[in-house]
């Protein structure tokens, strides 16, 4: 069949070989990309973040002995392990019921071997490829404890307007360049649903790690300003560590202030019996 327009033929063909050029130039950006990670693999091959056996970032034998903490047992106001009766680490972190701006607190599991060094692999090595992973968890960990503990933790992210993350200070953001828990937050509200919003700025720049308790509280107080709408929204703070409380306890603090009506807590680690 001939065509009773040159131009609009010339164009068509014109097009389709635009398409067929567009597909072939994906295919080698695809095939480029995989070479790219076959390279990285053959020079310098994936370890476990955990106990550095090569294969995956995290090994099915690290995930098997992640230090996870019960739901039904946990203080549901500091996420210490057997804290549902009398919790003595919210009496030691003066975090008491009367005490936190934070309404629950969840968390996975305690910071110790081998979830101790995956995070710092993440946070500190600069391994980003762990934020899916580490954002999935806690994913799963709020879907695990509001269906087993649905009086305590019902509604935990489910029923959250939107995730805020604990934003890292300006300096550890010029030193790793990246903002860890923004990355996990991002990560988590994809698979959640519930949006991300980046409420929070942090001042100063000090390390909270090497202090006590004392300073800790001391330090952070005043620390966090809001820089989005918050009134009457229910939030989900999410954080990587929690030590004392100190700075989730500041974070949800100013969130009360400029209006949120409720601020529960996530968190991967639980710092506990130290």
């Amino acid at each position: 069949m001939s065509c009773r327009n040159p131009v609009g033929c010339e164009s068509g063909a014109s097009s389709a070989a635009h398409d067929v050029g567009g597909v072939e130039a994906s295919w080698y950006r695809r095939a480029a990309r995989r070479l790219h990670v076959a390279a990285l693999e053959a020079l310098s091959p994936t370890r476990c973040a955990g106990c550095e056996r090569p294969g995956a970032l995290i090994c099915e034998r690290c995930l098997a002995r992640l230090p996870l903490i019960d739901s039904r047992r946990a203080c549901v106001r500091c996420g210490a392990p057997f804290g549902e009766i009398v919790c003595t680490e919210c009496d030691r972190d003066g975090a008491g019921a009367d005490a936190s701006p934070i309404a629950r607190c969840l968390a996975m599991a305690t910071y110790e071997d081998p979830l101790d060094r995956i995070i710092r692999v993440y946070k500190d090595a600069g391994e980003l490829r762990l934020a899916p992973l580490l954002a999935e968890m806690l994913a799963d960990t709020a879907a695990h404890a509001e269906r087993v503990s649905p009086a305590r933790y019902g509604g935990v992210m489910s029923g959250a307007d939107a995730l805020v993350f604990v934003p890292a200070t300006a300096d550890a953001y010029a030193r790793r360049g990246y903002d860890h828990m923004e990355q996990i937050a991002v990560e988590l509200s994809r698979r959640s649903g519930a949006p991300m919003l980046d409420a929070l700025a942090k001042l100063g720049g000090a390390d909270q790690r090497a202090l006590d308790r004392e300073e800790r509280r001391a330090g952070i107080r005043g620390a966090f300003e809001v820089v989005e709408r918050v009134r009457d929204m229910h939030l989900l703070l999410v954080d990587d560590v929690r030590t004392t409380g100190a700075t989730l306890d500041a974070a949800a603090e100013a969130l009360r202030q400029a209006g949120a009506c409720q601020v529960d807590a996530l968190v991967l680690a639980r710092v506990w019996g130290r």
